[in-house]
């Protein structure tokens, strides 16, 4: 996985987060590298075990349907919270 420049990370960032100073942008890119370093890691320790790898396929594996069976009222929007 490889990170877009600087510069399009930041620009990412203030689109989702458009109310954050630059001092929270910059945490908020330093914790999304450590997220993506952990799940990096994660990933390359379970397939360098073939048997972790077995693993983990096995217990990802969805043999069954998915047990949410309802309705989803796609009309509802979600509240935002003025801060």
């Amino acid at each position: 996985m490889t990170r877009g420049a600087p510069k399009d990370t930041l620009a990412g960032l203030k689109k989702l987060f458009p109310d954050l100073s630059e001092e929270q942008y910059a945490n908020l890119d330093a914790w999304y590298a450590r997220y993506a370093a952990l799940i990096l890691r994660m990933y390359k320790r379970i397939t360098d075990d073939p048997a972790a790898s077995t693993r983990f396929l096995a217990l990802t594996n969805r043999t069954s349907r998915p047990s949410m069976t309802g309705k989803v009222d796609s009309s509802k929007k979600p509240h935002h919270h003025e801060s």
